[in-house]
């Protein structure tokens, strides 16, 4: 009896001791190192990394990891996106804590936010076996599939309501499922019935507005005339903010509206943050993925674009730095020519540097190197076209990184008397009302936006049978395409489908650029064609000269890495995001 205790015992240890690897395994499985997107500021949003205590005031399109938080100011909202389109959105006065961003051992998901007082609204797309909560007070939201819900928090008192999908709603005092058009309100602090659960929402004017942002990203995808590939967050931007054309030797690129003179990496700051260096934060609300994936690229009839590649992974930035007296500059890292052999970089692992004092004999560069004094990236001020220069590279020396401390400041430092609020005075009611945005699109003008919608409805909506929500607002930041290419139309104009007929941009037709042919709009014209929108694949032309068209991975990824991905495989030759040509002479 004692040997046969003695042998159960001694299997027990035996497991357990096997078992501890395993667990400690299954622990550091789970990677931290994800990025989310703030892809929607207005007004005073600010922004806390994990560990210190000084807000400062985010840019659009910072990078947020695990452990930061971000609060809203009065009359100030945010938008966060997710790798794969998820969203969530912060009224005014509002804070929320991103506790958990992680990756288990097969990919997915794991996505646990806290929010404190003030009032927002979480979307909620899975993938796999995606993990997703919010904390409320003492309650635990918990979505079941895809789902949309807002929550307020005011003086302890939580409403819950639930647009799509269902909630499970979990606290201490009880627990609850809410499917669509439910309402539960709750307040901890009384021994009162612990849910009180109806039917039946009253949106506001920040569920609509919701409503409204919701819309435009789906239309703006699905007016696009290259598909999404790979990575999901920033794609409906593109094509609100710029224009596909298939360049002649390169394949598929994007350009983006831009005062003359634009190039990338002009407009934001430099970060650095510990998971992976030096980090672009473009102040430019479409400059998400073509800062952190693809390659730009310069063409005298057509000015600076980018080719996304496969987009499925994440990189801080993909520029090569110089130095100079007194000067730190930097250029978009050129696709590299035939034959050429990267050496990867041994920190991040991204290719393309050829490292300090090496020659550079095959790798196409460009002309110019953008210029800001040294302390500009030390102090992590703000960059603009103000305060940049440019020089040629070899008036410079290419180096690994910048040779001064960088900012641990992902965002401009506050004031005094610019610190946000995060008490919330009133108590929730029964018809609430919480104000929103003026406007759909970031840095839009509400008067123009409404009256574009007002005008496609009245004359287009009864031509055409359309209603104001079939067609994304196209906005335009500056009159030119990639900083080269003049265009004409009024700045802002709503243009989509229903205006174009599927066929190019009305608004360049018979334009001439500065330098160089017009884009054409046929097959048969040497120059840039540009894409008609919602132009399918199987209509498009595919790219021609110097390697045509190369294929990514298939669906979102959710991999975040600091080295870029070129996908290599041959593919259709409709147009996507896996548009990724092969390099020759006549950089820029």
């Amino acid at each position: 009896m004692k040997s046969h205790t003695l042998r159960h015992n001694l299997s027990v240890v035996v497991a357990g001791l096997l078992f501890l690897p395993a667990l400690a395994f299954a622990q550091q499985a789970v990677s931290h190192v994800r990025v989310v997107r703030l892809s929607y500021v207005s007004g005073t949003v600010a922004l806390k990394r994990p560990g210190s205590t000084e807000w400062v005031k985010a840019l659009v399109n910072t990078p947020i990891q695990e452990g930061f938080e971000l609060s809203t100011s009065a009359g100030s909202y945010a938008e966060v996106e997710f790798e794969n389109g998820s969203t969530a959105r912060l009224g005014e006065l509002s804070k929320v804590d991103f506790s958990q961003l992680a990756l288990d051992a097969e990919g997915n998901k794991l996505n646990h936010l806290t929010f404190e007082p003030g009032y927002a609204t979480f979307h909620f797309v899975p993938e796999h076996q995606d993990a997703y909560s919010v904390k409320v007070a003492d309650a635990t939201l918990t979505p079941s599939g895809k789902s949309e819900f807002r929550t307020d928090l005011r003086q302890g008192q939580i409403r819950v309501e639930v647009f799509n999908g269902s909630v499970a709603v979990v606290a201490p005092s009880g627990s609850a499922k809410l499917g669509k058009d439910g309402v539960l309100e709750y307040n901890p602090g009384t021994t009162e019935e612990a849910f009180n659960i109806r039917q039946g929402i009253d949106k506001d004017s920040w569920d609509k507005w919701v409503d409204a942002r919701d819309t435009q990203a789906q239309l703006a995808l699905r007016d696009q005339a290259v598909s999404a590939r790979g990575l999901r967050y920033g794609w409906s931007d593109l094509n609100t903010y710029g224009e596909w054309a298939r360049i002649p030797g390169y394949g598929y690129g994007w350009a983006p509206y831009a005062a003359l003179g634009w190039t990338p990496f002009s407009m934001g700051m430099w970060s650095y943050y510990p998971s992976f260096g030096m980090t672009w934060i473009s102040s430019e609300p479409w400059g998400w993925l073509p800062y952190h994936c693809g390659m730009w690229d310069f063409v005298d009839s057509w000015g600076w674009f980018w080719m996304p590649g496969s987009c499925s992974y994440w990189s801080p930035a993909l520029v090569n730095w110089y130095t100079g007296p007194g000067w730190i500059g930097w250029q978009p890292r050129p696709n590299p020519a035939p034959g050429w052999a990267p050496r990867p970089n041994p920190v991040h692992g991204q290719p393309g540097h050829p490292g300090p004092g090496r020659p550079v004999h095959g790798q196409p560069g460009l002309k110019s190197v953008t210029v800001v004094p040294a302390s500009v990236i030390q102090n992590g001020e703000l960059i603009t076209p103000r305060v940049v220069t440019r020089v040629r590279p070899a008036d410079g020396t290419l180096i690994e990184r910048p040779p001064v401390p960088p900012s641990l400041f992902p965002g401009v430092r506050l004031t005094a008397g610019t610190e946000t609020t995060l008490h919330v005075p009133t108590s929730l009611s029964s018809t609430h009302r919480t104000p929103a945005p003026a406007t759909i699109l970031m840095g839009g003008d509400a008067a123009k936006e409404k009256a574009l919608l007002e005008t496609h409805q009245s004359f287009w909506g009864r031509v055409l049978g359309t209603s104001p929500s079939s067609q994304p607002l196209r906005a335009r930041e500056g009159s030119t395409l990639g900083g080269h290419y003049a265009v004409g139309g009024t700045v802002g104009e709503f243009r989509g489908g229903a205006f174009s007929r599927g066929g190019g941009n009305p608004g360049m037709k018979g334009m001439t650029g500065p330098v160089g042919p017009a884009p054409s709009h046929g097959s048969s014209h040497a120059g840039p064609v540009v894409l008609g929108h919602g132009q399918s694949a199987a209509t498009a032309h595919a790219g021609g000269g110097r390697g045509g068209m190369h294929g990514g991975g298939g669906g979102p990824s959710s991999s975040v890495s600091a080295a870029p991905s070129v996908s290599t495989s041959p593919h259709s030759a409709g147009p996507s995001a896996g548009a990724s040509p092969s390099a020759g002479g006549g950089h820029h």
